[in-house]
This record gives structure tokens, sequence and C-alpha cells, in this order.
């Protein structure tokens, strides 16, 4: 088994299964050479004195306590243990790891996500002790620690969709902490290893079980989520379904590591809603555009309908997917000039085109959760 580091850091006393049929699991790091791994990753990104002032503080504060007025990774690991000590399995970590230091005890309950790599990373290090020439190995795409990797990355994405609900400032983030599997293996000041390290700390030592805003980022908050979502995917992960699924959450994962141009994230998206809603109409009785319009329209706007329990109201859904299919067509065929008078339109009062990739990313979780619950349905409206 390979691993990521996620967002998450929690002590858990067994592993979550993510995906049974892809391989996914959430977990601590069990072995020596796992923990050591997670913690060299933690003690050169917090704990490098000498790096501190050229890459500015990245998110460090102070592993000692040495002030009580100042926070303090060794005081907030406190208040953490003693709000916790209702759950039976913390304080038995605590009293397990208590003279550990306390980069070793975060790297002990950092939350990783497994994937199978089939034994190939072995394999690959053996052989690389054995090349006295260390050459250069060019892994294939089908190869499983390239296939499995992306595919858990990929997921991620998909999970991650289903179970936030942040609405416009939700903008296809996932729980995984890295693009590339290979990034923990060198050590580094890393900006979102320090940053998870906070949040952590903040949402560990704060009173509410589960703050507002921000809850998805604690573990306790999202577990129950995570295992509803997960056993929503795992039923849908049949022969017809999983390539699908993967490819859409594929396109999501690309939306995000790999396109910045804002117009082209929409197409993107769009793109996304159309795969799982539209059929291509008869080319002899329809101008095609103008009829997969038509199906876009009525079909998301009907199932986000549904979707929000009729609270958004309908008419407000058509029209801004008009806006949305419109802006995407005069970007798909380059008509900038339109799409200019209409950026202009929303400054003017005080909109943003944030706020249209935020809805369709919306629309695509409405649409995703509604296949995921009846495929049935979906498949008939997507025929129809």
């Amino acid at each position: 088994m390979n691993f990521f580091l996620t967002t998450y850091i929690y002590p858990i006393e067994e592993p979550l299964e993510l995906s049974k049929k892809l391989g996914f699991i959430l977990d601590n790091p069990r072995t020596k050479e796992e923990i050591n791994l997670v913690y060299e990753n933690i003690k050169v990104s917090m704990d490098s004195p000498a790096e501190m002032y050229k890459y500015d503080n990245q998110y460090r504060i102070p592993i000692k306590e040495v002030n009580p007025d100042y926070v303090s990774l060794e005081a907030s690991l406190k208040v953490f243990y003693q709000n916790s000590f209702k759950d039976k399995y913390i304080e038995e970590f605590y009293q397990k790891n208590k003279n550990d230091s306390e980069l070793l005890q975060l790297a002990k309950m950092w939350i990783i996500a497994r994937f199978d790599d089939e034994g190939t990373l072995t394999e690959l290090k053996e052989d690389n002790l054995n090349d006295k020439e260390n050459s250069f190995i060019l892994l294939e795409e089908e190869h499983p620690l390239v296939k499995n990797s992306n595919n858990l990355i990929s997921y991620s994405y998909l999970l991650s969709l289903l179970i936030e609900n942040d609405g416009e400032d939700y903008f296809g983030r996932n729980f995984l902490l890295h693009k590339y599997r290979e990034r923990i293996e060198i050590p580094k000041i890393d900006e979102k290893i320090n940053q998870t390290i906070l949040m952590f700390l903040a949402y560990s030592t704060r009173r509410q079980d589960c703050p507002n805003g921000t809850w998805y980022m604690s573990f306790p908050c999202i577990k129950d989520k995570i295992i509803e979502k997960t056993n929503l995917i795992e039923r849908n992960l049949d022969k017809e379904s999983t390539e699908i699924l993967l490819y859409v959450a594929g396109l999501l994962k690309t939306s995000d590591q790999e396109i910045k141009d804002e117009k082209y994230r929409l197409v993107t998206y769009v793109g996304i809603l159309e795969l799982l809603l539209t059929h291509n109409p008869n080319f002899n009785r329809f101008n095609v555009e103008d009829s997969i319009s038509k199906q876009f329209k009525i079909k998301v706007a009907t199932l986000v309908y549904l979707y929000s329990d009729k609270q958004i109201p309908i008419q407000d859904i058509q029209a801004k997917l008009k806006d949305i299919y419109n802006q995407r067509s005069n970007i798909a065929h380059g008509n900038f000039k339109e799409l200019g008078k209409y950026l202009k339109k929303l400054s003017k009062n005080d909109e943003y085109f944030d706020t249209l990739i935020s809805d369709t990313i919306f629309y695509i979780k409405a649409v995703l959760e509604s296949y995921l619950e009846d495929r049935d349905f979906i498949n008939f409206l997507k025929d129809s």
C-alpha cells in the first residue's frame, strides 16, 4: 500500500474504508517507516529555524510553549487532548504517546489516504538500489503506481464535492494535500502541511464541537458524512458506472489542478453536466446546439429544483442556466465580444464571473448526487 497526506489530523482507531472496489482507505500511519516519513515532512516544514526568514513564516508557530499568551504547538495539543478525553481511544493514544515529541505525536495522528500500488513501489526501490547507474524510470499510465494514485486523486475530488456544502466559497478543492504521490518522498518546507496543522489546532481547541463555516476541515465533524457518501459512491461502482464516475472525477481534478483560465473551467464544468444529462439530438430534426441547450436548461433545472427540495425557484435556476450556457457558447465559439458585454454587465451589478462557476459546480453536485441516488431515473432523463 502507498499513501497521500490528507487535510485531516486525528487519531483513528481503525482504518476507514473509502472504496473496497478501488482499494482506497483512510488511516493513520501505522508502520515505523510510514510514521518516520510523515514525521520528517512535518519536522522540515515546521522546525527548520535557519530557513524561517528566507521563506517567511509559512504558517509556522512555536513548537514549545514560551509564553502562555501566545499560541504554541505544545499548548494546543494539551487542550486538544483535554477536550477529547471523552473519546476512549484518544485517551489511550495520549497515554501511549505522551512522551514523544509534539511533532512525532502529530505524525502518528495524521490521516493518510492509502491506495494499492500492488507492491510496485517496493520493487522499484529495490531495482534502484541494485542499479549502480541509478537510471531514470518512466512509468506508463497503466502502471499500478500511476493509475491507482491518479484514481485516488480523482476520487478525492468527487468525494470532496459531495461532502462539502459551502455554496459560493467552494471552487473544487479536495482533501489530499498534494498533486503527486512522490511529493512526500522529499521533505521540504510546505505551506500546505503547516496550514493543515494550524487548522487542526484551531478547530480542536474551540469549544464548539463542529464550528460553522469550515466544519468540513474537522475530521470528527465530517466522518459520518464521508461514510455516507463513500457508501453511496461504492454502490455505483459497477461495470456501467465506474468509468463514467472516474471520468467525471478526473475532469473535476483537471479543472482544479491544471486549468487556470476561468473561461476554460466554465466550459469544462458545463461539459460535465452535458455528459451526464444530454444526448445527441436528431440531426435531421433539430439545430444541434439549440437542442442541446434546451436539454441542458430543462433537465438540469428540473434536477436542481428537486435536489433543493423546491426551495430554489425553478425560474431562478433556469435564468442562471441560460446565462451559464450562453457564456459557455460564447467562449466555445470565440464570441469574446459578447462575453465582454456580459462581464461588463456583471461588474456594474457588483457580481463576478466566479459566481457563475460556483453555481455550475453546485449544479454538478446536485446532478451527481441524483445520479448516485437513482441512476435509472437520470439515465431515463438523459435519453428523453
